[in-house]
């Protein structure tokens, strides 16, 4: 009602973004009560969950949708007859104007956790979808942490390729291409042919222009999610809070391993405790063991001996603190590293035997709630894992969730049997069983290109996998399912060929 009775007989006169920003401004001409012209401005924020469409009237706020007060966020409040203030700018380099070579400087010195973070913190108008495109297209794997020297020039001239791109977009029409689900939605339209898609999970739809790809995604009809779908929702939900427990964790324990520095402060204000008088915030000593001049801060209420005993208590509480947030960190990891098994178990599911143990595996974890109405089901036959023979002499076996993976490690295996798996990357268990004395370096290289395959790694390139002897392999007591430690490895880097294991799969099903 608000909008219809400020716009009514309005005429949009503009509409613009604010630079890369995910920030569309789009300006209403209207005819005032003394018929001259007044503009007002819609404004919409498309910033997740946080996204909002905000009315104003000369950098006013008329009305918003969502109000935003200074309880929920300190630096900026969206509230009637308040200014408006846009979002903080982004610092990052512009993905379409920054020179490429400049941006590649500006990724190389990000502190990120891997080279993709890297990448969307250095620059502006760059997500996780084009980071991915940008790392594929350099031949550069996606969970690189230290950005690879080696890479720098073809990163430069993708990035290059890409900008060029976006210019010859600008100046004529071109095609663009629409990412589709298998739920049928549209998960989004960019401007060059993505080539990072896992073709089994998104289909590549051709337009002619923008505004045909826009209309064909208004038409789309939902497909309601399978069960595969909705629990690959609940573990990406669950991978989110626990990589952001990570973050919150690495913050706690930095800050706690500064607890030999409180010991410093607190033996350096006793050594000089007579030359300290209560009231000072502030003081300037010098370290007793250094003799270098450090600042402390004081607590003007307390007297100098208990502003030594205030830091000799925080040095406890942070040494105490320590050996927690570590034994956190250790757990923590471990759920990640379990979690991304299961969301590459689940990729490469594909019937529902399989799906259901995954799924009694989550229950049993506690990730998600086991259905009441489906507690009389009957019961599925347990799934069995890929038996693939090589030679009258040689069977490969692949399991493909932690079920089939301990069964095919601890009951197929034999001690002498050869075990791969890739090595940083969750995936298959594999086993190359053979009644020959040893097997040929091209049944290695199968087994090695269908460990890589089956992995989350399967559309990397360069992929490293660990191969050695079953008794080399061990189960931690008390370990998750599917999670070994092993020993006497080998290491192959293959590029997984998907025609070529799809041949063979489609000649032993």
């Amino acid at each position: 009602m608000l909008l219809r009775k400020h716009l009514e007989d309005g005429r949009i006169s503009k509409i613009e973004q604010l630079g890369l920003d995910r920030l569309i401004n789009m300006e209403i001409d209207t005819i005032g009560p003394a018929r001259q012209i007044v503009t007002k401005t819609l404004i919409f924020e498309l910033t997740g969950r946080n996204s909002n469409i905000i009315f104003t009237e000369n950098e006013i706020v008329l009305d918003a949708l969502k109000h935003i007060s200074k309880s929920v966020c300190s630096f900026r409040q969206i509230l009637p007859n308040n200014v408006y203030n846009t979002p903080p700018e982004q610092n990052g380099a512009s993905f379409i104007y920054a020179d490429p070579s400049g941006i590649v400087e500006n990724i190389i010195k990000q502190p990120a956790k891997n080279v993709m973070q890297s990448i969307i913190s250095a620059t502006t108008g760059i997500g996780k979808f084009t980071a991915s495109e940008i790392l594929y297209r350099s031949d550069i794997n996606l969970d690189t942490v230290s950005f690879p020297d080696e890479k720098k020039n073809r990163i430069v001239q993708v990035l290059t390729d890409m900008q060029d791109n976006v210019k010859a977009h600008s100046l004529e029409r071109l095609p663009v291409y629409g990412i589709l689900t298998q739920t049928n939605r549209m998960n989004t339209i960019v401007l060059a042919k993505p080539l990072h898609l896992d073709k089994a999970k998104f289909l590549i739809k051709e337009f002619p222009n923008l505004n045909t790809a826009i209309n064909y995604a208004a038409k789309l009809v939902p497909i309601q999610s399978p069960e595969k779908d909705i629990l690959q929702k609940a573990i990406s939900s669950v991978l989110v809070r626990t990589e952001k427990k990570i973050a919150a964790l690495e913050a706690d324990l930095k800050t706690a391993e500064n607890a030999e520095y409180q010991k410093i402060i607190a033996d350096t204000l006793m050594s000089n405790i007579y030359l300290i008088k209560k009231g000072l915030t502030i003081c300037t000593l010098n370290n007793i063991y250094t003799n270098e001049k450090i600042e402390i801060a004081l607590s003007p209420i307390l007297t100098p001996v208990e502003n030594a005993q205030v830091y000799y208590k925080r040095y406890n509480k942070y040494k105490r603190a320590v050996e927690e947030i570590n034994k956190q960190m250790q757990e923590t990891n471990d759920l990640l590293e379990y979690l991304q098994s299961l969301d590459t178990s689940l990729q490469t599911a594909t019937n529902k035997t399989e799906v259901a143990e995954i799924r009694q595996e989550l229950i049993s974890e506690g990730i998600v709630s086991e259905n009441k109405k489906g507690k009389n089901k009957t019961s599925l036959p347990k799934s069995a894992p890929l038996s693939i023979p090589l030679s009258n002499e040689t069977v490969v076996y692949v399991g493909k969730n932690n079920r089939q993976n301990d069964f095919v490690t601890f009951s197929i295996a034999k001690p002498h049997d050869f075990w791969f798996h890739t090595k940083g990357f969750p995936g298959s268990h594999v086993i190359l069983k053979t009644s020959l004395s040893k097997p040929t370096a091209a049944e290695i290289a199968t087994a090695a290109n269908l460990a890589a395959y089956f992995s989350k790694a399967r559309n990397s390139s360069s992929v490293p996998v660990d191969y050695t002897e079953k008794r080399f392999v061990k189960k931690p007591s008390g370990a998750k399912p599917g999670f070994v430690i092993y020993t006497n490895q080998q290491t192959l880097y293959v590029t997984p060929d998907h025609s070529s294991i799809e041949n063979i799969l489609c000649n032993h099903k």
